[in-house]
Formats: C-alpha cells, structure tokens, sequence
C-alpha cells in the first residue's frame, strides 16, 4: 500500500521523536503571523529542518504544494476586494486593496509552511503513535482513533483513485490521461460513485471489526506499545518555542518591508 500522506518507516531523529513534540511544532506554525517576511524566514527553517532532521528534501512534496497555489491565489484575490486601504490595482473598475494582497500572500505563506509540517509529521508519524500521544494528553480514546484512523484512510482514497484511473485507461479512456482540464475533470466526476461506494463500505466494515474487538466498551485502556518523553523530544520542544520567540522578536523589532493592514 503506497499513498503521498503515508508513514514510511525510518531511523531520523524526527521518525525517533515523539508526536507530541512533533505536534507542538505544528502549532507554533499555525499560530505564527502573516507578515509576509517572517513567514519566509519560517518556511525556510522548516525546509531546512526537514532535510536536516528527517532527509526529506523539497523534491519530495513540491507537487503536492503546487495545489495549494490556487488557493492562494482566491484567497489573495477575496483579501483585496473585502480589506480597505490604498488600492494595488484597479481591474474593470474594481480595486484591489494592497493591505488585502498582502495579507492574503501572507495567509497563503502560512499554509505552505503548514502543508510542509504536516506532510513532514505524515511522512515520519505512525498513525498508532498519533492515536496514542493524542490520548496521553487528554484526548479521549475515540476522538484519538478517528485521527489516527484519517490519516490511515487518506493513502487508502488515493491509492483507490489510482486504481479507478488506472482502469478506465485500460478500458479505452482517454480522458483519465488527458492534459485538459475539462476532460480530465469529466474522468474525476466519473470515479466519484464508485469511490464513494468503496468509501462506505470499508468504513462499515471498520465500524463492525471495531465493534467485535470492544472499542465502545466504558472503562481505562491498555496499549501494547508505549511512548516515552525523551531528552531529544524536549530538546524538540525548546528549539520550537526558541523559534517561535525568534519570530516575535522579527515581528516586533525589525522594520516590516511592507506597508500591511494586519
């Protein structure tokens, strides 16, 4: 079973390290500014951390970040129209604020460091151990199994939709390979049904093989495997929060190089 959001086992310091930890470092990402120059001084260091850390190179999730550009790109546009302030630009007599392009490049620099985290976290996190750090910090079990049970379904969607692809070029489709957009999206909305009936049927029987092994049954559990808050882990954890002070100190003491609106 291969999927882009898969675990793949390994021995880098970041596989070692604890999904709390891991976890802790996604937050400071996610609650970091958008200012637009302390945001790519962010994504560097997490590129760098990633290559250092777990030898996950850029090459490795570039396509995947290559979809979020479209969203970037809506957000910036939704940001110029509804922010006031100075126009950028004015198009067939709509004006584009530049606080809004700015903070919509902002909020679009966050989620590539976002979505580079957590391919990151993915690539080096059993879902067993996510589950199990998750309930160790006072998630109840259920809500720490169905986390730990989205990020084993999504390889499963995407290695199913290869499939479907896959079969419908055999059959003599054209357009599951097809360049254009159009065509392509007619061969997306084709494999839908069937996805969906896969979907449905894999959850039952998931909901039925964990209802004969007692999961909603009341009272404490027990876990074969155990984790352990490790010196590295800590180490981790204060090199996090070292960065994310780091980050403050940009914010608030260099000059911004950009007149924003947030």
């Amino acid at each position: 079973m291969s999927g882009t959001m898969l675990y793949q086992p390994g021995k880098t310091f970041l596989h070692r390290a604890d999904a709390r930890a891991k976890i802790a470092a996604i937050i400071v990402v996610a609650l970091t500014t958008t200012r637009i120059d302390v945001l790519v001084a962010l994504t560097a260091v997490v590129v760098i951390g990633l290559a250092v850390l777990a030898r996950i190179t850029p090459a490795s999730y570039a396509k995947a970040l290559l979809l979020v550009i479209p969203l970037v790109l809506l957000l910036t546009l939704l940001q110029s129209l509804v922010q006031g302030g100075p126009a950028l630009a004015t198009i067939g007599g709509v004006s584009l604020s530049r606080a809004g392009v700015l903070l919509g490049l902002g909020i679009g620099m966050r989620l590539f460091a976002m979505g580079i985290c957590f391919y990151g976290f993915s690539v080096t996190t059993s879902p067993s151990d996510i589950a199990l750090a998750l309930h160790k910090v006072g998630v109840p079990y259920k809500f720490a199994y169905l986390t730990s049970f989205a990020f084993r379904f999504l390889p499963l969607l995407q290695d199913e939709a290869r499939t479907l692809l896959t079969a419908m070029a055999v059959r003599g489709s054209a357009e599951s390979s097809s360049r254009h957009p159009l065509r392509r999206g007619r061969a997306i909305v084709r494999m839908l049904f069937p996805m969906l009936a896969g979907s449905m049927k894999r959850s039952s029987d998931i909901a039925l093989s964990m209802e004969l092994r007692g999961y909603s049954l009341p009272g404490p559990r027990t876990f074969y495997r155990t984790t352990s808050f490790r010196t590295g882990d800590a180490l981790l954890v204060v090199g996090v929060i070292l960065l994310g002070a780091a980050l403050l100190v940009m914010q608030w003491q260099l000059p911004a190089p950009f007149t924003e609106g947030a």
